[in-house]
């Protein structure tokens, strides 16, 4: 809808009243001067028609038509006379006449017009053009008598007068149109006057719309000046308006400059938390790396020492070294985990995962556990692939295990089922335990928060599970749900998308057993080993463990140190390497290097203590077996041995 502007509302209340009150007596006036008009005309023709019936009674009572005619001609000198009829008492024509000017009639159209138009019952008709009327003509008696009343005459004809209502229609226009002259001439002035009224208002006003669009384009230096002539109340708003301006340019340079010192306070800000997360980036490589280059060597030394102690008490203080230096390297796996999820460390490669293989491989890790617990670990089977992580979802489910186990008393049951919901499978891990108040299920997911535990108990876990699960289903996408109540156990569900397809190969190694496998020292005793790490200490606890087991080592540092070796014409049964090594050499380098030398594949292991997802793939991807630091000696035994019987 079109809105106008302030002059043009001023001009229309100022006018249109005005306007309404000039058209209304003008109108007035007009119709009443044209009703005057009209009836003198009818007035002139009644008295026409009344002296031409008086006149005409002696030429119709003798049916004189020279004076009929006569008597016609003088009246069409008459103004405004069009025509005359002169009829008997049958209505016929006796003598018609009409203005020569006028259009030309012939007799017999002109009575029959006349018939049409006029009669005694109907002495005055007005149409278009013309105004009729009919005057009846009655003889004229005497009374011989006063006292006696004559007998009344009888009509003896008619006279019809057409009156022209051209001059009266031109009288009309002129009068219009002199009317409609004076009016504008009227409206011309106070238009005028209104308009300069007007522009004295507006005038200012648009000066002020102008600069309040200026201010909101960011011109603060826009100011409006008016004429002192105008009105007051306008000077003083101009004024204020200008004087509101100069102070918001001053405020807006006064921002500016904040801004400016709030923005480089966060600039250096931002570039000092850059330079602590690329610090702590830096750190969690060294630790990640660096701390379980000792706790590795610990437990290689740890498993040498327990073949070694004889005595009942020596056997009981190296197992409790033993499970301090689990303990220690649980707690360093689960803080390195909790430091790279949140630096953002770790990225998920999303494939095709195998949810029952997946539930076989949690439900063996734990089976020992549960079955020293007297716990019942149930499985129920799933044929079922979904779209995820293998090695991040089966963390997830290793996590929420171990934590119902934990929280489980002896001789009750934890059972992993699933539940197809939709697109989604729902993974599910219920215990009968001590079960999850309200209160303290807003808290789970807290780092270090243990249930019903004042402080710390490792026997109770570090409270870190639960933080890191909660970290991964996030880092996924997935969705994760709890149900508990106290006593009564605890259900977790992870709701994973269902996906099609044939299962992909994972990017982990594959999960061999822990448990020392029955197999003869022959096995291992003569194989010839080839050990690169170049940290001396875990070199030598390495060697150390496997000149146990009868092995023959021969340990490198370095990649120059293997290519000595080569040229010296040594060759070995299987190779294990550090990946990563001194000046950005790599194990996979090193294991490249002795096949392409000896001309064959050998059985190779990689051990890294950097869990990180490019390591991961670059042994899937070269196709040899990874292991992280800490290695469980039983677990190395393990999968040397696999090897070793693989490659025959």
């Amino acid at each position: 809808m079109r809105r106008f502007g302030i002059r043009s509302q001023i001009t229309a209340l100022t006018l249109i009243p005005l306007l309404v009150v000039v058209i209304s007596m003008e109108s007035y006036f007009l119709q009443d001067r044209f009703a005057d008009l009209e009836n003198d005309l009818q007035e002139h023709g009644k008295l026409l028609a009344r002296q031409l019936s008086g006149s005409a009674e002696y030429g119709v009572f003798s049916n004189n038509q020279a004076f009929l005619q006569g008597i016609a001609d003088y009246t069409l000198m008459q103004t405004d006379v069009r025509s005359i009829a002169i009829v008997d008492a049958s209505s016929q024509i006796l003598h018609y006449a009409y203005d020569t000017k006028g259009k030309n009639r012939d007799r017999k159209n002109g009575q029959n017009e006349y018939r049409a138009q006029v009669d005694l019952l109907n002495p005055i008709s007005v149409d278009a053009k013309s105004v009729w009327i009919y005057q009846p003509i009655v003889p004229t008696q005497v009374g011989l008598d006063d006292l006696v009343d004559a007998p009344k005459s009888q009509q003896i004809g008619a006279v019809i007068v057409e009156m022209s209502r051209a001059q009266t229609e031109e009288r009309k226009s002129e009068m219009l149109w002199f009317t409609v002259s004076v009016t504008v001439l009227i409206l011309a002035f106070p238009l005028y006057a209104i308009f300069l009224a007007s522009r004295n208002i507006t005038y200012p006003i648009r000066r002020l719309s102008d600069a309040v669009q200026n201010i909101a384009r960011g011109n603060l230096d826009t100011r409006v000046y008016v004429s002192q002539s105008g009105t007051q109340e306008l000077s003083d708003l101009a004024n204020g308006f200008n004087h509101m301006t100069a102070q918001l340019q001053e405020e807006r340079a006064a921002l500016e400059e904040r801004i400016n010192e709030a923005t480089q306070a966060l600039r250096e800000k931002k570039e000092e938390a850059e330079r602590a997360s690329h610090d702590k980036s830096h750190f969690l490589a060294v630790a990640s790396h660096d701390l379980r280059q000792p706790l590795h060597a610990l437990g290689l030394y740890i498993a040498e020492l327990q073949r070694k102690a004889v005595g009942s008490e020596q056997q009981h203080l190296v197992a409790q070294v033993e499970r301090s230096v689990e303990s220690l390297s649980t707690l360093l796996n689960a803080l390195l985990d909790i430091s790279k999820l949140d630096a953002g460390a770790i990225v998920p490669h999303m494939q095709i995962c195998d949810v029952g293989a997946m539930l076989k491989h949690v439900a063996a890790d734990y089976q020992i556990l549960s079955s020293l617990r007297n716990i019942s670990l149930v499985i129920r089977p799933c044929a079922l692939h979904v779209h995820s992580d293998p090695m991040l979802l089966e963390r997830i489910l290793t996590n929420l295990v171990s934590n119902a186990l934990r929280y489980t008393p002896q001789n009750g049951r934890v059972i992993i089922a699933c539940r197809r919901r939709g697109d989604r499978l729902r993974i599910e891990v219920r215990d009968n335990g001590i079960g999850i108040s309200k209160s303290d299920q807003a808290n789970i997911y807290r780092e270090f928060f243990q249930l019903n535990q004042p402080q710390l108990d490792s026997s109770k876990g570090l409270g870190l599970g639960l933080a890191i699960v909660d970290r991964l289903v996030k880092l996924l996408g997935h969705r994760i749900d709890l149900r508990s109540a106290p006593a009564k156990g605890t259900v977790f569900a992870v709701e994973v998308p269902i996906a099609s397809g044939a299962i992909e190969p994972s990017m982990g190694s594959p999960i061999e057993s822990e448990t020392d496998s029955a197999t003869d020292s022959s096995t291992l005793a003569g194989k010839r080993l080839l050990v690169v790490d170049d940290d001396e200490m875990v070199l030598n606890s390495t060697a150390s463990i496997l000149l146990s087991w009868d092995c023959d080592v021969t340990l490198a540092t370095t990649v120059a140190q293997v290519e000595q070796y080569l040229q010296s014409g040594m060759t070995w049964d299987m190779i294990i390497s550090d990946y990563q090594l001194e000046h950005n050499a790599t194990g996979i380098d090193v294991i490249s290097m002795v096949h392409q030398r000896l001309a064959k594949t050998l059985p190779c292991i990689l051990v890294s203590g950097d869990t990180g997802p490019t390591v991961l793939k670059l042994a899937a991807v070269s196709g040899y077996h990874l292991l992280h630091k800490p290695v469980k000696p039983a677990k190395l035994r393990s999968l040397v041995i696999h090897l070793l019987e693989e490659s025959r």
